[in-house]
């Protein structure tokens, strides 16, 4: 593709873009913006998380699937943050 990453919007499964990039393509996505906006933080929680498991293991930068949008509480966006940081910080640690 001649693509260091591509980014995803939140309407495309994951696992579908990694099947369909090469493995040194990265992947950039792909939170739901409403989820974000939404919430509650559990779900919020729940979906970072299972995208950041899923991605496991190829080049991939967490973000929403679609940019932020203007209603979004800081505090879900503080929250979405911190549960990207925990995630990491606790795969480092197994």
């Amino acid at each position: 593709t001649g693509a260091d990453i591509v980014s995803i919007d939140h309407t495309i499964d994951i696992r579908k873009a990694q099947a369909i990039l090469p493995n040194e393509v990265g992947i950039q996505g792909n939170l739901d913006p409403k989820i974000l906006r939404d919430g509650p933080l559990d779900v919020i929680r729940q979906q970072t998380e299972r995208i950041l498991e899923t991605a496991k293991g190829r080049r991939h930068i967490m973000n929403l699937g679609h940019g932020i949008e203007p209603d979004t509480p800081e505090e879900h966006a503080a929250f979405f943050v911190q549960t990207v940081q925990n995630f990491y910080r606790n795969s480092a640690l197994n």
